[in-house]
């Protein structure tokens, strides 16, 4: 990718972070308003006791293991020497970065750690006992484990990303079709299990959206760092 173009993405994300910080920050009631789809008085988030969405959820989520172990697999044997799938150190190198500062250290190591915002099954408005803040600035609602950002949305984007990146690298060979069906299910997926989280009252909107961009960002600034030696990596 030309340096311009690293350029234009990295203003069109910066745009999408404050435009999302403005969003939520005017008009904090859009989480309510979207967790709200997805509760009854009675029965709370009732989607969070479907078997079968948190089977689809724990899918995905393995699929975020698997891409991790696969991409240290290729990483070990790009640096002895082989490519796993023809693919180099540097793709790999890629991938595992992003698992690691993405939902690893960011997200489950400060944010959430540190964050202090309730998810909304915990919240007054829908049954609970901690007080709604909207995603800024940090609050003190939650002790662990909490609502900002979305851990399985990050995991989720970053195996979004890393399934775009690897098909990118076999595009050629590839057979269109194949790589077009490849594309779609490396966005429909994630996507599902992010919409799975926000209607089982697990996170708000909010979560997931910052939790998308922060893991773009980190992508598009690995890519922009990690040496090209333009040798099918």
């Amino acid at each position: 990718m030309r340096r311009a173009d690293i350029g234009l993405q990295a203003a069109g994300l910066l745009a999408a972070h404050a435009a999302a910080l403005a969003v939520f920050q005017t008009w904090p009631a859009i989480d309510l308003a979207v967790s709200g789809w997805f509760h009854d008085p009675r029965s709370g988030f009732w989607l969070a006791r479907d078997p079968w969405l948190d089977g689809i959820r724990m899918v995905i989520w393995r699929l975020s293991i698997a891409m991790v172990v696969l991409a240290l697999a290729g990483l070990a044997l790009a640096l002895a020497g082989l490519r796993l799938a023809g693919i180099g150190a540097r793709t790999w190198s890629l991938i595992a970065l992003l698992y690691l500062l993405g939902p690893g250290l960011l997200v489950n190591g400060i944010l959430k750690r540190f964050w202090g915002r309730a998810r909304p099954a915990d919240i007054a408005e829908f049954g609970g006992t901690a007080r709604f803040t909207p995603p800024w600035p940090p609050a003190d609602e939650c002790a662990r484990n909490c609502s900002f950002v979305s851990g399985e949305g990050a995991a989720a984007v970053a195996l979004m990303i890393a399934a775009l990146v690897i098909l990118a690298s076999l595009r050629p060979r590839l057979a269109p079709a194949v790589h077009r069906a490849g594309v779609v299910l490396a966005v429909a997926l994630p996507a599902i299990g992010i919409g799975l989280r926000i209607a089982t009252g697990r996170h708000f909107l909010s979560d997931t959206v910052f939790a998308a961009l922060f893991v773009m960002a980190i992508a598009l600034v690995l890519h922009r760092i990690l040496p090209d030696r333009r040798r099918g990596g």
